[in-house]
């Protein structure tokens, strides 16, 4: 009756069946391990694009910061020579005092905030330029918000998880392999080779589902 059934035709069916089903899981398999590369290409890009835009924005905010407190040092120095003009007894200096207090101390305060809010001015007279910087970041959320971190551990993720799917693309290969040499096999090896074949293909597509799973659930249900 084995006999029988290793000649059988129904057996060259079957096996041609087997081979065509595991070829098209085959590729599939190849095609979602080259769409997770991509991923983790395109995740490593995100986080280099996101690193260059978050530095350029905290470089911008201190180069902000340096010039407001420039223009506080301009203001200081002014406000020192008006209130030595203003103490003076020449009534000339006095004078030009009040103009200077009226006209130039104003139009300085206008070019930073350092000047007009009394938070940024510490104890001892000098400003408070980490604060200030703080202020100039919150004022950008969008670009404080970014996380090249978190992109370039996303991608690690996704590389890693295309390393495991090969693995499981080699073994769909491997069963493909001893799939086609029972095609051509003959007598009682024919039946080993199927079996053979068959086996290592449930294994592959057992890992292949295990490795998605897992790096699906450690994404948060990211694909």
């Amino acid at each position: 009756m084995l006999k029988r059934f290793n000649e059988s035709p129904r057996l060259d069916v079957f096996i041609a069946i087997i081979i065509a089903v595991v070829s098209a899981t085959t590729a599939f398999a190849a095609w979602r391990a080259s769409m997770v590369s991509s991923a983790a290409g395109d995740a490593i890009r995100q986080g280099l694009i996101d690193a260059v835009k978050k530095q350029a924005g905290s470089s911008e905010d201190w180069r902000r910061t340096y010039e407001e407190a420039g223009h506080a040092q301009t203001y200081a120095v002014a406000l020192a020579q008006v209130e030595a003009f203003e103490k003076s007894s020449d009534k000339s200096a006095q004078a030009q005092g009040r103009n200077m207090r009226q006209y130039l101390l104003p139009s300085l305060q206008l070019v930073t905030e350092l000047t007009t809010d009394d938070k940024y001015l510490k104890e001892d007279g000098t400003y408070d330029l980490e604060l200030r910087f703080a202020d100039l970041e919150a004022a950008t959320p969008d670009l404080t918000a970014l996380d090249p971190t978190a992109s370039f551990k996303l991608s690690d993720q996704y590389s890693s998880e295309q390393r495991w799917l090969t693995v499981g693309v080699i073994l769909l290969a491997i069963s493909l392999f001893w799939l086609a040499l029972s095609q051509l096999s003959m007598k009682r090896s024919r039946l080993v080779s199927l079996a053979i074949g068959i086996g290592i293909y449930f294994f592959g597509l057992i890992w292949f589902g295990l490795v998605e799973l897992i790096f699906f659930s450690l994404r948060g249900g990211a694909l």
